[in-house]
């Protein structure tokens, strides 16, 4: 939200408000996914970040005004889905005093060594149960049932052809990352004598 940013990379107008608008939401998104990794079993959080965007979120629904809604819904093919609604026209107004307030409060628990407020107030947020407008204890099935696979970025190779420089595209699997593994270094003979060259000139800087 600060002015200016953006255009240090060459946008402007609207495609910064798209931009805010789209980093929001994906911070809402995220913290909803990050239920995968809380354990009903033990009732905890199982990574630290995955919590740490959950009480982000929390911190947004807090904030009322009509900002964020989650609710259920019954996706495209039938089965439970959550729905995710935010209100571009008050993330300056709602969502960015809200989410200023919760970072001062921290800073201030952080300064004086109150730990025991500060656990209260991140606990509190973090809270998992399946009572409330938001059971997402309930809700957490729903996260679960929808995780895609993780994807698997593999990345490209560049071939000289008739003078010119083509780029060589594979398929993002782990076949797709053998493929480009192998094209990129097709000869391990020379691999090895380029490590044995990196290894004699650094090794001087790991001498025990």
């Amino acid at each position: 939200l600060v002015p200016g940013v953006c255009e240090i990379f060459g946008f402007s107008g609207e495609d910064v408000q798209n931009i805010q608008y789209v980093n929001w939401l994906t911070m809402v998104h995220s913290g909803v996914k990050g239920l995968e990794m809380f354990s009903p079993a033990s009732m905890e959080w199982k990574q630290a970040h995955s919590q740490a965007r959950f009480v982000i979120l929390g911190v947004m629904l807090e904030a009322g005004e009509g900002f964020l809604k989650i609710e259920k819904v019954t996706g495209d093919e039938g089965k439970p889905d959550l729905l995710i609604t935010m209100d571009r026209s008050k993330l300056e107004s709602v969502g960015a005093p809200a989410i200023a307030n919760f970072l001062k409060k921290l800073q201030v628990y952080k300064s004086t060594g109150d730990s025991t407020a500060a656990r209260e107030m991140y606990d509190r947020f973090s809270k998992v149960t399946d009572t409330g407008d938001h059971p997402w204890l309930l809700w957490r099935d729903i996260v679960v049932e929808r995780k895609q696979p993780r994807p698997i970025l593999v990345q490209g190779n560049t071939t000289l052809k008739d003078e010119k420089i083509e780029l060589v595209q594979y398929e993002p699997s782990p076949e797709g990352m053998v493929q480009a593994w192998r094209e990129r270094f097709p000869d391990m003979k020379e691999v090895g004598v380029l490590l044995d060259k990196v290894t004699e000139s650094e090794g001087k800087h790991w001498e025990c």
